[in-house]
Order: structure tokens, then C-alpha cells, then sequence
């Protein structure tokens, strides 16, 4: 008994949703941890690509520096990759795989800036016609009618000169 002296008390095991709870936190870590070396290994192949691309970039400006075609190299792929990470981390369930995903999103966004594009995406604004196409709408009680709800490609300039026309859904609150 408890009370006596020199008693013992029987072992006992742990309650069964004692068991349970530890697995599960184990579990989770471990997921983080093989997230955070995910989003590290594709940062780490980020930074090699933009370096790759910064080398292109300026092989390109090198070779047509004299011709006077003023041709823009095709910026097309990253942008479309950025529009897509963007999108993965609206709708990533978890949160620490958005946060990844908009940090490689925000090094994208970084590169193109210095490279002397602009993104645009004016979500709650009204869309300028001649930088998007309207592709579909959605009712949204916070914006108002006709604003960006979503954008599903962004419009990209260089300077004043359009160099990919933007998507977006608008707001329709009204049936």
C-alpha cells in the first residue's frame, strides 16, 4: 500500500491515448523535418537555375547588344513558375509549405525586379484592359463588383512595354 513503509506500487504502462499522442507528435516532426529538407533542397536548386539563367541573360545582352531587333529574351517560363508557386502556397494545407513556397516565390520575384520586370498583380483593383484578359469571375464580398478576385497569371512589363498580358478572375456578387 501507498501508505505503508517499504510498499511498492505496481508498475503500470502508459494510458493507451498517452501512446498515441507521442507517436503522433513524432510523426509531425519528422514530416517537418523532411519539409524543411525539401524546401531547402528546392531553394538550393533555385539559386543554381537564376544563377544559370543570370549567365544566359547575359550571353543574350552580349550577342544582340548590336543588332538593333530589341527582341526581350522569353521570360515566359519563370513567370508562369512564379504564377504557380503563388497558387501552391494559396492552397497549401500546410503551413510552413507556403511559408517555403513564397520565400522561393519572393527570390523569383527578386531576380525578375533586378532584371527590370514587373509583376502585376492588382488583386481588389479594378483590371487595366489593356494589361489583362478577364477569364472567369467569383463573388467576393470584401471586393467590389468588377474588382480582381484572383489573378491567374500576372501581367509582366519592362519600363512602360508590355511584355505578357495578365489573367484574372473578377468579382461578380450578384447573380
Amino acid at each position: 500500500m501507498p501508505g505503508l513503509p517499504g510498499a511498492t506500487l505496481p508498475a503500470e504502462s502508459p494510458p493507451t491515448w498517452g501512446t498515441l499522442l507521442l507517436d503522433t507528435v513524432q510523426k509531425s516532426s519528422r514530416a517537418q523535418a523532411r519539409l524543411a529538407l525539401h524546401v531547402e533542397d528546392l531553394e538550393r536548386k533555385l539559386e543554381g537555375g537564376l544563377a544559370e539563367l543570370r549567365g544566359s541573360l547575359s550571353s543574350l545582352r552580349g550577342a544582340t547588344s548590336g543588332s538593333s531587333s530589341g527582341s526581350e529574351p522569353p521570360w515566359d517560363e519563370l513567370l508562369d513558375a512564379l504564377d504557380l508557386l503563388e497558387e501552391a502556397s494559396r492552397v497549401a494545407a500546410d503551413a510552413a509549405l507556403a511559408s517555403g513556397l513564397m520565400g522561393v516565390a519572393a527570390r523569383i520575384e527578386r531576380f525578375l525586379t533586378s532584371s527590370g520586370i514587373t509583376r502585376l498583380a492588382s488583386i481588389g483593383h479594378i483590371p487595366d484592359g489593356r494589361l489583362f484578359r478577364i477569364v472567369g469571375t467569383q463573388p467576393h464580398p470584401s471586393f467590389a463588383e468588377g474588382a480582381i478576385a484572383r489573378v491567374v497569371r500576372a501581367a509582366a512589363l519592362r519600363g512602360e512595354h508590355l511584355i505578357r498580358e495578365g489573367e484574372a478572375i473578377i468579382v461578380r456578387n450578384t447573380p
